[in-house]
């Protein structure tokens, strides 16, 4: 029987960037190292902050106030009390303000990426120790994926934040070791008319996930899906993490525009007979599960796809490739991940905040012969992804 509890998903909502903010702890037994991690935390706030309040008074930025999200621990907010909004060169009837740290421009919420090269090429180092740690016979892929902002807001409000294409590149420049990047952002640009990303969360939609999934294929050597090939389903009235950051207890229903702008999770059921072990957030024991939990609502709408974040989910099929992939990933990897149990006879689906133990020893003993590492660009550019990732190396 299948559990209706909130799957694990957490609404990531306001960022530190580079100080790993959205943090939720881990039950590990480095208290040291968490000490340590906490330290440099609460600096990298006290800089991104003093940023912030620099870049914010300089745009004059929404009131930012607590963002109150059930069940995800959040680093406190920037306090900041100017309000106003910016005229738009694109469409001067169109106003682009601050709400929160979220941006909203045309009834869509936004996030700004301020990642620079240090960031980058920490991050990368850390993808390249899991290429070190597996060895020569395990393909390693890398992908990060652009935020929402660089295909739907216009140009002259990016002008304070960091280049993301340039940012990736460094990423990609930047391994010590043979890894293969997967870049999307040209195939994500081709499509941004598209319903690629969501108008009230900081996740990609199936359809944007669809095509980075293609872009994997053809950097891997897997098949490709034909999308129109699948059934589907639908969750209305998803209101997601970029919402839920604009509610106050002023303002309990969140942003009005974006509020008023409600989201729509599309599934795509995938062909074939597949068992799905599942180990959720707090249990001792994993579980059965299915690819889709099309229960999944509200808030936790996006939990649709392999029930959201949680330490690990293990599907395998008979299809008999012969391939085995693992999958290390934030919340973009769960609207991809169904689509890769396709070319696969086993994909284990790793969160390096959740997961407990080597993923390294896993891979090895299972024979692994792939290893796909996701990760949206803010996350990449966050301390405190890149030290969960060292967590999981061993």
């Amino acid at each position: 029987m299948m559990s209706r509890r909130s799957y694990g998903y957490g609404s990531y909502g306001r960022r530190s960037y580079g100080s790993g903010s959205y943090y939720r702890g881990k039950n590990r037994g480095h208290k040291k190292a968490a000490a340590a991690v906490m330290i440099a935390v609460l600096l990298c706030i006290a800089g991104v902050g003093s940023y912030f309040f620099f870049f914010h008074n300089h745009i004059e930025k929404d009131t930012d106030k607590a963002f109150k999200q059930p069940s995800v621990s959040q680093q406190p907010p920037v306090q900041d009390t100017k309000t106003s909004s910016l005229e738009s060169s694109a469409d001067p009837n169109k106003k682009g303000y601050f709400d929160n740290n979220v941006f909203i421009y045309d009834k869509q919420g936004y996030e700004l990426f301020y990642g620079g090269d240090d960031t980058a090429t920490a991050y990368a180092k850390a993808v390249s120790e899991i290429k070190k740690a597996v060895g020569k016979d395990v393909a390693v892929y890398n992908m990060v994926v652009p935020t929402h902002s660089v295909f739907g807001m216009p140009s002259n409000y990016l002008t304070e934040a960091s280049d993301e294409k340039a940012n990736i590149q460094k990423i990609y420049s930047s391994y010590t070791e043979d890894v293969k990047p997967v870049d999307i952002y040209d195939t994500l640009n081709q499509h941004k008319s598209e319903y690629i990303y969501f108008h009230t969360d900081n996740n990609w939609t199936g359809l944007g996930a669809y095509y980075a999934f293609n872009t994997f294929c053809d950097v891997s050597g897997n098949k490709k899906a034909d999308i129109n090939s699948f059934s589907k389903g639908e969750i209305k009235d998803f209101g997601g993490s970029l919402l839920m950051s604009t509610v106050t207890e002023e303002n309990p229903q969140g942003n009005p525009e974006l509020a008023g702008n409600a989201d729509t999770v599309i599934y795509y059921n995938i062909p074939g007979e597949y068992d799905c072990r599942l180990l959720e957030n707090g249990a001792d024991k994993e579980k059965e599960a299915t690819l889709i939990a099309p229960f999944a609502e509200g808030a936790n709408a996006y939990s649709a796809f392999i029930w959201g974040n949680n330490p690990y989910m293990k599907i395998t099929s008979n299809h008999q490739t012969g391939k085995k992939l693992c999958i290390i990933k934030d919340s973009y990897g769960c609207a991809l991940a169904p689509f890769t149990a396709l070319n696969y006879d086993e994909i284990y689906i790793v969160d390096p905040q959740f997961y407990d133990g080597s993923v390294i020893d896993y891979i090895k003993k299972n024979h692994f012969t792939d290893i796909l590492v996701i990760n949206g660009i803010i996350n990449a550019n966050t301390a405190m992804r890149t030290e969960w990732i060292y967590t999981i190396i061993g």
